[in-house]
């Protein structure tokens, strides 16, 4: 029941997420595009990688309900939130930054 909730609220949230960067990549001039690009790269070093991947793995966890104590759930919620960050992740290197 409660993956039903977070799978509809997340929905949600992503394609108000891709409205808004549509809207601001067809507002926004083709160079600051260009320039936004290349901002929106996974960072070489491994200390600066680890620590973005943290910090995107954190502002996941923000939007979810807090993790369960019970061993099941608690799974759950983990596969939840790597998938998510492998959905973030996949969509990273296809898309511009807003």
């Amino acid at each position: 029941m409660i993956e039903t909730v977070l799978a509809t609220v997340t929905l949600g949230m992503v394609f108000c997420w891709r409205t808004a960067c549509r809207q601001a990549a067809e507002t926004a001039p083709a160079g600051a595009a260009s320039a936004a690009a290349k901002v929106r790269q996974l960072p070489e070093d491994a200390v600066l990688r680890r620590h973005f991947l943290a910090q995107i793995h954190s502002e996941i966890e923000a939007g979810l309900a807090p993790c369960p104590s019970d061993s099941v759930l608690r799974r759950h919620h983990q596969a939840l939130v790597s998938a998510k960050l492998q959905q973030v992740l996949a969509e990273f290197g296809r898309r511009p930054a807003c």
